[in-house]
């Protein structure tokens, strides 16, 4: 299943992997994206069975969401490629 980024979320994921490697030690930012890279893998796996989000704007988008530590994953699933739309800490989303 190929995985693919709008560009907002894009930015975010790299935002996110900057800020952590400046806070942490040499590398951190690589290693925690190893880690989301295999959570997303296998989360991933059968994703139409992903819930459809609970925030009312993504529920009308049909966004299905993953929780990942603090973060949630936005995504929209097509045939055989999943498009993440947003990748936003939690403390940002009201339900």
């Amino acid at each position: 299943m190929q995985i693919n980024y709008t560009t907002d979320a894009f930015a975010s994921l790299l935002q996110l992997i900057n800020f952590i490697e400046t806070k942490n030690t040499k590398a951190a930012g690589l290693r925690w994206f190893t880690r989301y890279e295999i959570f997303l893998r296998k989360s991933l796996f059968n994703p139409s069975q992903v819930r459809i989000c609970h925030n009312q704007t993504f529920k009308k988008l049909e966004l299905r969401c993953l929780n990942y530590n603090d973060w949630i994953i936005a995504f929209f699933v097509w045939e055989k490629h999943i498009l993440i739309e947003a990748l936003l800490h939690k403390s940002r989303i009201s339900d």
